[in-house]
């Protein structure tokens, strides 16, 4: 049994002493880098937008907890609709640092891992990718992507497919959405949620159940 995936369910108090309906989840993922990624950003165009924060949450193949979360500075005036998303203004990103200086954190943490996250393919990685670009570095190689926006759309959860509605759904406490560390934790516990609502939709190998951008 994968105890750090087990460990960070608990730490974030979704278990209730329901430590065996983990078992589905600990089993595809024993033994692999587990991390749930989220981002704020100015803008929703990769292109011409910037990060203004991330969070990296997880558990390392060892069963040790990850945990990383910081503001960026975008270099660039954070637009008021951003703000009134997310919260984050040009003041509070002052000194935070450009992307360049906090990629090789990210990438140490994310080289080889099993990314989740709500809508990851789509939008998080190609920010990701397109920071790294713009720093002149290469971005990290990640194991492959759990992608719970798509996941619950394959599974066809009634509903709408939201990360604020399914939250909702599962009884999942997201007071403060819209930050980096909530969502990136509230994506894990997605998931955590539908391998235990739908189990004999996992009884495959992880390979064959995520997805990878090659």
């Amino acid at each position: 049994m994968d105890v750090g995936i087990i460990n960070l369910l608990l730490m974030i108090g979704i278990l209730h002493g329901q430590r065996r309906s983990a078992t589905v989840m600990s089993g595809m993922l024993e033994g692999m880098k587990v991390v749930g990624l989220d981002l704020e950003t100015t803008g929703f165009d990769s292109r011409s937008e910037r990060i203004v924060e991330y969070a990296l949450v997880g558990s390392d193949s060892d069963g040790s907890h990850i945990g990383l979360c910081s503001l960026v500075d975008p270099e660039r005036r954070i637009p008021s609709d951003a703000t009134r998303v997310h919260g984050i203004t040009d003041g509070d990103v002052k000194g935070a640092g450009a992307f360049s200086e906090h990629a090789d954190r990210i990438s140490e943490i994310i080289d080889g891992a099993v990314v989740v996250g709500h809508n990851v393919i789509g939008f998080d990685w190609g920010f990701i990718r397109m920071e790294y670009l713009r720093a002149g570095l290469e971005a990290p190689r990640v194991h492959g992507f759990i992608d719970t926006l798509k996941l619950a759309r394959k599974l066809r959860v009634p509903g709408r497919h939201r990360l604020g509605d399914l939250c909702d759904r599962y009884g999942i406490d997201l007071e403060r959405a819209h930050r980096a560390d909530a969502d990136a934790s509230a994506s894990l516990i997605v998931l955590w949620k539908l391998m235990k609502e739908y189990p004999e939709r996992f009884h495959f190998p992880l390979d064959d159940i995520i997805e990878s951008l090659d």
